[in-house]
Protein backbone atom coordinates (compact mmCIF):
# COMPACT_ATOMS: atom_id res chain seq x y z
CA UNK A 1 0.00 0.00 0.00
CA UNK A 2 2.61 2.47 0.84
CA UNK A 3 4.27 1.90 -2.92
CA UNK A 4 1.14 3.49 -4.07
CA UNK A 5 -0.06 6.46 -1.82
CA UNK A 6 1.07 9.07 -4.62
CA UNK A 7 -1.93 7.11 -6.45
CA UNK A 8 -4.71 7.73 -3.77
CA UNK A 9 -7.50 9.80 -5.24
CA UNK A 10 -8.02 13.04 -4.35
CA UNK A 11 -8.83 13.86 -0.87
CA UNK A 12 -8.05 11.04 0.30
CA UNK A 13 -5.36 11.19 2.99
CA UNK A 14 -3.75 9.11 5.52
CA UNK A 15 -3.52 10.23 9.05
CA UNK A 16 -2.71 8.34 11.56
CA UNK A 17 -1.89 5.22 10.18
CA UNK A 18 -5.58 5.54 8.82
CA UNK A 19 -7.04 6.20 5.35
CA UNK A 20 -9.86 8.74 5.02
CA UNK A 21 -11.98 10.43 2.68
CA UNK A 22 -12.60 14.14 3.47
CA UNK A 23 -13.43 16.36 0.24
CA UNK A 24 -14.09 19.98 0.03
CA UNK A 25 -17.90 20.77 -0.62
CA UNK A 26 -18.94 23.48 -2.00
CA UNK A 27 -21.25 26.02 -0.39
CA UNK A 28 -24.43 24.48 -1.91
CA UNK A 29 -23.80 21.32 -0.67
CA UNK A 30 -22.99 21.85 2.44
CA UNK A 31 -26.86 22.23 3.59
CA UNK A 32 -26.55 18.44 3.28
CA UNK A 33 -23.54 17.57 4.88
CA UNK A 34 -21.89 18.73 8.08
CA UNK A 35 -18.33 20.56 7.21
CA UNK A 36 -15.76 22.61 9.59
CA UNK A 37 -15.41 25.98 9.33
CA UNK A 38 -13.05 26.03 5.98
CA UNK A 39 -15.76 23.81 4.31
CA UNK A 40 -14.09 19.91 4.70
CA UNK A 41 -16.50 17.08 5.25
CA UNK A 42 -17.15 16.77 8.85
CA UNK A 43 -15.91 13.94 10.06
CA UNK A 44 -14.05 12.36 7.13
CA UNK A 45 -14.99 8.91 6.04
CA UNK A 46 -12.74 5.68 7.00
CA UNK A 47 -11.88 3.65 4.29
CA UNK A 48 -9.16 1.08 5.68
CA UNK A 49 -5.47 1.70 7.17
CA UNK A 50 -2.03 1.73 6.17
CA UNK A 51 -1.60 -1.84 4.57
CA UNK A 52 -5.04 -2.04 3.30
CA UNK A 53 -5.18 -3.65 0.31
CA UNK A 54 -5.10 -0.40 -2.49
CA UNK A 55 -8.17 -2.14 -4.21
CA UNK A 56 -10.15 -2.42 -1.54
CA UNK A 57 -9.24 1.28 -0.31
CA UNK A 58 -10.53 2.06 -4.00
CA UNK A 59 -13.81 0.29 -3.53
CA UNK A 60 -14.39 2.15 -0.13
CA UNK A 61 -13.44 5.23 -1.36
CA UNK A 62 -15.91 5.05 -4.25
CA UNK A 63 -18.37 3.85 -1.91
CA UNK A 64 -18.37 6.66 0.34
CA UNK A 65 -18.76 9.11 -3.00
CA UNK A 66 -22.09 6.96 -3.67
CA UNK A 67 -22.94 7.41 -0.40
CA UNK A 68 -22.61 11.43 -0.02
CA UNK A 69 -24.32 11.61 -3.31
CA UNK A 70 -27.26 9.59 -2.03
CA UNK A 71 -27.24 10.88 1.24
CA UNK A 72 -27.49 14.38 -0.52
CA UNK A 73 -30.32 13.43 -3.29
CA UNK A 74 -32.37 12.08 0.23
CA UNK A 75 -32.01 15.33 1.96
CA UNK A 76 -32.52 17.58 -1.60
CA UNK A 77 -36.06 15.72 -2.46
CA UNK A 78 -37.56 15.76 1.42
CA UNK A 79 -40.40 17.11 1.86
CA UNK A 80 -38.69 19.73 4.39
CA UNK A 81 -36.38 20.49 1.23
CA UNK A 82 -39.39 20.80 -1.46
CA UNK A 83 -41.60 22.71 1.45
CA UNK A 84 -38.10 25.39 1.89
CA UNK A 85 -37.57 25.56 -1.07
CA UNK A 86 -41.50 25.95 -2.40
CA UNK A 87 -41.64 29.26 0.21
CA UNK A 88 -38.24 30.50 -0.87
CA UNK A 89 -39.97 30.40 -4.42
CA UNK A 90 -43.25 31.96 -3.26
CA UNK A 91 -41.99 34.79 -1.28
CA UNK A 92 -45.21 35.35 0.45
CA UNK A 93 -45.74 38.37 2.75
CA UNK A 94 -45.43 39.26 6.53
CA UNK A 95 -49.19 38.11 6.93
CA UNK A 96 -49.20 34.84 4.34
CA UNK A 97 -45.80 33.10 6.05
CA UNK A 98 -47.80 33.33 9.16
CA UNK A 99 -50.65 31.68 8.25
CA UNK A 100 -47.90 28.84 6.00
CA UNK A 101 -45.92 28.38 8.95
CA UNK A 102 -48.98 27.42 10.94
CA UNK A 103 -49.75 24.96 8.54
CA UNK A 104 -46.55 23.68 7.54
CA UNK A 105 -46.30 22.27 11.06
CA UNK A 106 -47.56 19.21 9.61
CA UNK A 107 -44.08 18.16 8.45
CA UNK A 108 -43.42 17.60 12.32
CA UNK A 109 -46.06 15.26 12.14
CA UNK A 110 -43.72 11.84 14.17
CA UNK A 111 -43.09 9.29 11.52
CA UNK A 112 -40.66 5.89 11.64
CA UNK A 113 -38.33 6.60 8.94
CA UNK A 114 -35.99 3.45 8.49
CA UNK A 115 -36.88 1.78 12.12
CA UNK A 116 -35.70 5.31 13.90
CA UNK A 117 -38.24 8.39 15.15
CA UNK A 118 -38.03 10.89 12.31
CA UNK A 119 -40.65 13.42 10.69
CA UNK A 120 -42.36 13.89 7.98
CA UNK A 121 -40.10 16.67 7.17
CA UNK A 122 -37.53 13.88 6.54
CA UNK A 123 -39.59 11.60 4.52
CA UNK A 124 -37.96 11.29 0.95
CA UNK A 125 -40.92 12.47 -1.95
CA UNK A 126 -40.70 9.27 -3.65
CA UNK A 127 -41.72 7.18 -0.44
CA UNK A 128 -44.76 9.56 -0.08
CA UNK A 129 -48.21 7.95 -0.77
CA UNK A 130 -51.85 8.70 -0.42
CA UNK A 131 -52.40 5.32 1.92
CA UNK A 132 -49.64 7.16 4.50
CA UNK A 133 -51.02 10.52 4.11
CA UNK A 134 -54.75 9.52 4.83
CA UNK A 135 -53.02 8.11 7.96
CA UNK A 136 -51.41 11.00 9.00
CA UNK A 137 -54.59 13.00 8.05
CA UNK A 138 -56.62 10.67 10.68
CA UNK A 139 -53.94 10.88 13.13
CA UNK A 140 -54.11 14.52 13.29
CA UNK A 141 -57.73 15.00 13.13
CA UNK A 142 -57.95 12.72 16.09
CA UNK A 143 -55.29 15.29 18.14
CA UNK A 144 -56.95 18.50 17.11
CA UNK A 145 -60.11 16.93 18.58
CA UNK A 146 -58.55 15.72 21.37
CA UNK A 147 -57.68 19.12 21.77
CA UNK A 148 -61.03 20.94 21.81
CA UNK A 149 -60.93 21.73 18.02
CA UNK A 150 -62.94 20.20 15.00
CA UNK A 151 -59.51 20.10 13.10
CA UNK A 152 -61.29 19.15 9.68
CA UNK A 153 -60.68 22.06 7.63
CA UNK A 154 -57.12 22.74 8.88
CA UNK A 155 -55.81 19.33 8.36
CA UNK A 156 -56.96 19.65 5.04
CA UNK A 157 -55.08 23.10 4.50
CA UNK A 158 -51.85 21.52 6.00
CA UNK A 159 -52.48 18.88 2.93
CA UNK A 160 -53.15 21.03 -0.13
CA UNK A 161 -50.10 22.99 1.23
CA UNK A 162 -47.42 19.79 1.37
CA UNK A 163 -49.89 19.41 -2.42
CA UNK A 164 -48.99 22.80 -3.83
CA UNK A 165 -45.07 22.32 -2.69
CA UNK A 166 -44.90 18.81 -4.82
CA UNK A 167 -46.46 20.31 -7.76
CA UNK A 168 -44.14 23.16 -7.78
CA UNK A 169 -40.94 20.50 -7.47
CA UNK A 170 -42.35 18.15 -10.02
CA UNK A 171 -42.60 21.84 -12.16
CA UNK A 172 -39.46 23.17 -11.71
CA UNK A 173 -37.07 20.97 -9.66
CA UNK A 174 -34.27 18.52 -11.85
CA UNK A 175 -34.02 14.38 -10.80
CA UNK A 176 -36.99 15.02 -8.85
CA UNK A 177 -37.28 10.65 -9.38
CA UNK A 178 -40.98 10.43 -9.35
CA UNK A 179 -43.36 10.16 -12.40
CA UNK A 180 -46.43 11.02 -10.71
CA UNK A 181 -48.09 13.17 -8.00
CA UNK A 182 -47.82 10.85 -4.58
CA UNK A 183 -51.25 13.20 -3.62
CA UNK A 184 -53.21 13.41 -7.14
CA UNK A 185 -56.62 12.98 -6.24
CA UNK A 186 -56.35 12.46 -2.53
CA UNK A 187 -59.13 12.41 -0.62
CA UNK A 188 -59.93 15.29 1.85
CA UNK A 189 -61.31 14.92 4.86
CA UNK A 190 -65.13 15.49 4.75
CA UNK A 191 -65.91 18.81 6.31
CA UNK A 192 -69.41 19.35 8.05
CA UNK A 193 -70.95 21.76 5.78
CA UNK A 194 -72.47 24.49 8.10
CA UNK A 195 -76.40 25.50 8.19
CA UNK A 196 -76.14 28.77 9.80
CA UNK A 197 -77.67 32.08 8.62
CA UNK A 198 -75.56 34.65 10.16
CA UNK A 199 -78.02 37.25 12.34
CA UNK A 200 -78.02 40.80 12.00
CA UNK A 201 -77.29 41.04 15.19
CA UNK A 202 -73.87 38.62 15.36
CA UNK A 203 -73.10 40.95 11.78
CA UNK A 204 -73.00 43.84 13.53
CA UNK A 205 -70.94 42.72 16.44
CA UNK A 206 -68.27 40.91 14.07
CA UNK A 207 -67.91 44.61 12.28
CA UNK A 208 -67.42 46.34 15.36
CA UNK A 209 -64.38 44.17 16.61
CA UNK A 210 -62.99 43.63 12.89
CA UNK A 211 -62.88 47.95 13.26
CA UNK A 212 -60.45 47.45 16.52
CA UNK A 213 -58.11 45.48 13.91
CA UNK A 214 -57.57 47.75 10.73
CA UNK A 215 -59.30 50.11 8.88
CA UNK A 216 -60.29 48.35 5.46
CA UNK A 217 -61.63 45.15 7.01
CA UNK A 218 -65.49 46.72 8.35
CA UNK A 219 -65.30 47.84 4.62
CA UNK A 220 -64.75 44.38 2.83
CA UNK A 221 -67.06 42.82 5.23
CA UNK A 222 -70.15 45.56 4.15
CA UNK A 223 -69.22 44.77 0.72
CA UNK A 224 -69.22 40.87 0.62
CA UNK A 225 -72.01 41.09 1.91
CA UNK A 226 -73.85 43.65 -0.28
CA UNK A 227 -72.37 42.27 -3.23
CA UNK A 228 -72.92 38.35 -2.22
CA UNK A 229 -69.31 37.92 -3.05
CA UNK A 230 -66.53 35.64 -2.02
CA UNK A 231 -63.64 37.57 -0.35
CA UNK A 232 -61.32 37.47 -2.91
CA UNK A 233 -63.77 39.17 -5.41
CA UNK A 234 -64.52 41.85 -3.25
CA UNK A 235 -60.61 42.89 -3.33
CA UNK A 236 -60.63 41.95 -6.77
CA UNK A 237 -62.81 45.69 -7.60
CA UNK A 238 -61.24 48.32 -9.08
CA UNK A 239 -62.55 52.21 -8.99
CA UNK A 240 -63.48 51.08 -12.56
CA UNK A 241 -65.58 48.65 -11.64
CA UNK A 242 -68.29 51.38 -10.03
CA UNK A 243 -70.65 52.26 -12.69
CA UNK A 244 -73.62 54.28 -13.04
CA UNK A 245 -75.84 51.30 -12.48
CA UNK A 246 -73.88 49.61 -9.94
CA UNK A 247 -70.46 47.63 -8.92
CA UNK A 248 -69.59 45.07 -11.80
CA UNK A 249 -68.58 41.80 -9.66
CA UNK A 250 -65.74 39.03 -11.61
CA UNK A 251 -67.02 36.50 -9.86
CA UNK A 252 -64.70 33.08 -9.60
CA UNK A 253 -64.63 29.66 -9.45
CA UNK A 254 -67.52 29.41 -12.23
CA UNK A 255 -69.56 31.47 -11.48
CA UNK A 256 -71.30 34.43 -13.73
CA UNK A 257 -69.82 37.87 -13.37
CA UNK A 258 -72.86 40.46 -12.72
CA UNK A 259 -73.66 44.02 -11.94
CA UNK A 260 -74.98 44.78 -8.34
CA UNK A 261 -77.43 47.49 -8.43
CA UNK A 262 -77.44 50.53 -6.26
CA UNK A 263 -79.02 50.86 -2.57
CA UNK A 264 -78.49 53.32 -0.47
CA UNK A 265 -76.57 50.76 1.99
CA UNK A 266 -74.35 50.03 -1.02
CA UNK A 267 -73.22 53.49 -2.06
CA UNK A 268 -73.15 54.14 1.87
CA UNK A 269 -70.37 51.32 1.70
CA UNK A 270 -68.55 52.63 -1.54
CA UNK A 271 -68.52 55.98 0.00
CA UNK A 272 -66.68 54.10 3.09
CA UNK A 273 -64.72 52.74 0.53
CA UNK A 274 -63.49 55.87 -0.97
CA UNK A 275 -62.92 57.35 2.02
CA UNK A 276 -60.02 54.89 2.82
CA UNK A 277 -58.46 56.54 -0.45
CA UNK A 278 -58.37 60.04 0.99
CA UNK A 279 -56.12 57.87 3.89
CA UNK A 280 -53.37 56.22 1.67
CA UNK A 281 -50.64 57.05 -1.02
CA UNK A 282 -52.64 56.31 -4.33
CA UNK A 283 -50.38 55.37 -7.42
CA UNK A 284 -52.18 53.22 -9.65
CA UNK A 285 -54.09 55.07 -12.29
CA UNK A 286 -57.25 52.63 -11.49
CA UNK A 287 -56.85 51.83 -8.14
CA UNK A 288 -58.69 49.05 -6.10
CA UNK A 289 -62.14 49.85 -4.79
CA UNK A 290 -60.57 48.76 -1.21
CA UNK A 291 -56.92 49.77 -1.65
CA UNK A 292 -53.39 48.61 0.00
CA UNK A 293 -51.43 51.66 0.86
CA UNK A 294 -50.29 52.87 -2.45
CA UNK A 295 -53.57 52.04 -4.21
CA UNK A 296 -52.74 48.07 -5.25
CA UNK A 297 -54.63 45.11 -3.90
CA UNK A 298 -55.21 43.83 -0.41
CA UNK A 299 -53.52 40.21 -0.37
CA UNK A 300 -55.89 37.48 0.13
CA UNK A 301 -53.59 36.47 2.62
CA UNK A 302 -53.90 39.27 4.49
CA UNK A 303 -57.42 38.94 4.62
CA UNK A 304 -56.92 35.31 6.19
CA UNK A 305 -54.27 36.61 8.75
CA UNK A 306 -56.90 39.67 10.15
CA UNK A 307 -59.73 37.02 9.49
CA UNK A 308 -57.74 34.62 12.33
CA UNK A 309 -56.31 37.86 14.49
CA UNK A 310 -60.12 38.51 14.89
CA UNK A 311 -61.81 35.24 15.63
CA UNK A 312 -59.08 34.85 18.37
CA UNK A 313 -60.16 38.58 19.50
CA UNK A 314 -63.84 37.46 19.56
CA UNK A 315 -62.75 34.58 21.42
CA UNK A 316 -60.83 35.92 24.25
CA UNK A 317 -64.00 38.38 24.76
CA UNK A 318 -66.69 35.30 25.11
CA UNK A 319 -67.68 35.70 21.51
CA UNK A 320 -66.51 32.49 19.94
CA UNK A 321 -69.85 31.68 18.88
CA UNK A 322 -70.75 34.46 17.12
CA UNK A 323 -67.81 34.65 14.65
CA UNK A 324 -68.98 33.81 11.07
CA UNK A 325 -66.38 32.88 8.09
CA UNK A 326 -66.18 34.83 4.63
CA UNK A 327 -67.54 31.75 3.57
CA UNK A 328 -71.05 32.10 5.78
CA UNK A 329 -71.29 36.04 5.29
CA UNK A 330 -71.75 35.53 1.46
CA UNK A 331 -74.38 32.84 2.15
CA UNK A 332 -75.77 35.61 4.46
CA UNK A 333 -75.50 38.01 1.42
CA UNK A 334 -77.76 35.30 -0.68
CA UNK A 335 -79.87 34.30 1.57
CA UNK A 336 -81.10 37.71 2.70
CA UNK A 337 -81.47 39.01 -1.51
CA UNK A 338 -84.79 38.58 -2.54
CA UNK A 339 -82.64 37.72 -5.63
CA UNK A 340 -81.20 34.33 -5.25
CA UNK A 341 -79.11 34.66 -8.53
CA UNK A 342 -77.49 37.41 -6.85
CA UNK A 343 -74.22 35.75 -6.83
CA UNK A 344 -73.88 34.33 -9.92
CA UNK A 345 -74.40 30.65 -9.54
CA UNK A 346 -75.68 29.35 -12.55
CA UNK A 347 -77.21 26.19 -11.40
CA UNK A 348 -79.83 26.16 -8.52
CA UNK A 349 -78.02 23.67 -6.82
CA UNK A 350 -75.56 26.16 -6.01
CA UNK A 351 -78.07 28.65 -5.31
CA UNK A 352 -79.96 26.30 -2.45
CA UNK A 353 -76.31 25.57 -0.72
CA UNK A 354 -75.48 29.30 -0.35
CA UNK A 355 -78.69 30.15 1.02
CA UNK A 356 -79.12 28.95 4.71
CA UNK A 357 -82.11 31.49 5.46
CA UNK A 358 -84.85 29.56 6.73
CA UNK A 359 -87.82 29.43 4.68
CA UNK A 360 -90.77 30.75 6.02
CA UNK A 361 -94.52 29.35 4.52
CA UNK A 362 -97.22 29.92 4.73
CA UNK A 363 -99.88 27.55 5.94
CA UNK A 364 -103.25 25.88 4.70
CA UNK A 365 -106.28 28.28 5.53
Amino acid sequence: MASRTDALPKYVKIANGRIVYRPYLPQEQRQYHPTDRYGYLKPPILLGRVGDDYDTILQAYLAAKASLVKHEAHQKHSLGWIMQHYLDHLKPNRAAYKRIDNLKRILDHPLEINDKPSTLAHLHLKHLSKPLMQSIAQKRLADYIANGKKGTSQVNKEIALVSAAITWAINYVHDIDIDQHPLSRFKKLKEEVSTRHVSDADYATQLQYAAQLVDWLPVVFELTYLLASRGVETLDIRLSHCTAEGIQVTRRKGSRDNIILWTDRLRAAYEAALALHKTRDIRLADPYLVPNRDGSQLQRSSLSSYQSDLKLLMRQAGLGHVYWTMQQLKAKGVGDSEDKTVAGHKTEAMRQRYDKKLQRNKAVK
